[in-house]
């Protein structure tokens, strides 16, 4: 293989193992962000349904004895819908944390990909 044929080879597995080093962390935090983020809603869910069935029914016994069963009813729904609200913003938080790392991680991409062009495109 002539020299720079083997120039242009040793460039482009350079450039290569750059953009895989400088995406590896980018695509890490996104994993991470992205499973953090649909965790958190699907426990934000599961909050959700308790609140709308009030489905400890012992729980609410237990505080019908010191308060009405509507009040027992009321405070446990409240809870649960805190709590539901409380993990579903956590959730989006972190999707949208995992965007902008899909972002970031799409532009050094890009810049790579652009670098390599060029050094190649200059011989």
């Amino acid at each position: 293989m002539p020299d720079s044929a083997q120039d242009v080879v040793a460039m482009v597995v350079e450039e290569a193992t750059s953009a895989r080093e400088e995406l590896g962390d980018t695509v890490a935090e996104a994993v991470g962000e992205t499973r953090g983020g649909l965790s958190a809603i699907a426990a934000g869910g599961a909050c959700g349904l308790l609140a709308a069935l009030t489905a400890h029914t012992a729980i609410q016994q237990r505080l019908a004895k010191a308060w009405s069963p509507e009040l027992a009813a009321g405070a446990l729904t409240l809870a649960y819908a805190t709590g539901a609200s409380a993990l579903f913003r956590y959730g989006q938080v972190r999707l949208r944390r995992a965007r902008e790392a899909s972002r970031e991680t799409l532009e050094v991409s890009r810049d790579t990909f652009a670098r390599t062009v060029d050094a190649l495109a200059q011989g």
